[in-house]
């Protein structure tokens, strides 16, 4: 019980820092009176940081066999790294320091992922309650946000971001250690080439291209779903209701959702993920009431949730404990190349025709549908071959 609570307030507290980066910073960004196509470019960043930042980071995470410390020192150098960001206008330094925030927060996420799955597998844990609290507390934070802008500025928000990743670190490191931890049993299967075998495996990186694919497809809502809903007489207050809604869908499928994917399989779920993101994109251009972008909201569960547990499973099923966190480095590495891309491809379209953009984002996720379909047979005759260890 411990752990698991441990576990969910790590996620709680790097969620409630994300709830408030990831809708609100194009704000901040736009209040800095920068073009649609510059605010892409800085809000495509970190994804495009990741694609090289997350798999060194985690890499060494890995092979150092520290990954709690190493979770801390990022979670603090990020933190510094946006009070940075508070004194900064210029729109050249605040591009170099968004790059320098990028690399230590692009491992975050993956090494608590890792973290929490190598618990689920030698402690018997449920990753999606545990996950579910990181949920929550975005919900959180997109509501206080969204109230936030309607009082304050939006540079502001900055310091609560920094705070919850400081409350991150100092989490971290009450936690207990994981086998994969222990430098001597790490260094005792290090063998060369033959212990990464596992993650070169051509099966497992065609699930995180199409994985990368689904859910890069959200690059058009992180950049500029706030800015289309506010564009249409949306409240301050109800932009912030609708980034949870979307979160509160996503929470009903981690709770609720290990069930029917025992009864699906990882690539089941992710079929249905791919699916729900293709007619998600289509559907939310036209839905310019807050009552229609609320319908339209509840689809996160599927497009995310669905999606991100499916391929956790799957990574969980394929991939040893030892190289849990590498392989979710590989993973951000996949979503982060396709929603940088994306990210900038909206940016350019949107000022054309904001459907255009989203248009392309359903276009994206299909194509992330066709390759999982193509190769479907064959990835689960892989999931049910490859052993599991650590």
């Amino acid at each position: 019980m411990g752990l698991t609570i441990g576990i969910s307030c790590l996620f709680a507290a790097y969620f409630f820092s994300f709830g408030l980066f990831l809708p609100y910073f194009p704000v901040y960004l736009k209040e800095l009176a920068y073009t649609p196509v510059q605010i892409a470019v800085i809000v495509a960043i970190p994804n495009i940081v990741r694609i090289v930042a997350t798999p060194v980071m985690t890499g060494i995470s890995d092979r150092a066999g520290r990954r709690r410390l190493s979770m801390s020192i990022f979670a603090v150098v990020c933190a510094l790294a946006f009070l940075v960001i508070t004194q900064v206008e210029t729109y050249g330094v605040m591009i170099v320091v968004a790059v320098l925030m990028s690399i230590v927060l692009a491992p975050l996420q993956p090494l608590s992922d890792a973290y929490a799955y190598e618990a689920v597998k030698n402690r018997g844990l449920d990753y999606g309650r545990m996950r579910s609290w990181g949920s929550a507390a975005f919900i959180a934070a997109t509501m206080f946000g969204g109230w936030y802008l309607g009082v304050f500025s939006a540079v502001q928000l900055l310091f609560f971001i920094a705070g919850g990743l400081v409350l991150m670190a100092v989490l971290a490191q009450s936690l207990p250690g994981m086998p994969s931890e222990h430098r001597g049993q790490g260094q005792a299967r290090d063998d060369g080439n033959s212990s990464f075998a596992e993650l070169k495996r051509w099966e497992l990186h065609l699930v995180l291209f199409s994985c990368g694919l689904i859910l890069g497809s959200m690059a058009g809502l992180f950049g500029f779903g706030s800015i289309f809903w506010l564009s249409h007489q949306i409240s301050d207050t109800n932009v912030g209701v609708l980034w949870s809604v979307g979160v509160l869908a996503e929470i009903t499928v981690f709770l609720f959702g290990g069930r029917f994917l025992a009864k699906t399989g990882p690539i089941g779920f992710m079929l249905i993920g791919a699916i729900g993101g293709t007619v998600r994109w289509i559907i939310f251009p036209h839905a310019e009431t807050f009552w229609m972008a609320f319908v339209v909201q509840l689809m996160h569960g599927v497009n995310f949730g669905m999606t991100h547990l499916g391929m956790m499973a799957f990574l969980a099923d394929v991939v040893s404990g030892q190289r849990l966190g590498t392989a979710q480095g590989l993973s951000q590495t996949y979503i982060g190349l396709f929603t940088g891309l994306a990210g900038m491809l909206t940016g350019l379209l949107y000022e054309t025709s904001p459907a255009l953009a989203f248009y392309a984002m359903s276009a994206v996720a299909a194509v992330g549908l066709l390759v999982l379909l193509s190769f479907r047979n064959r990835l689960m005759a892989y999931r049910g071959v490859v052993p599991t260890g650590g």
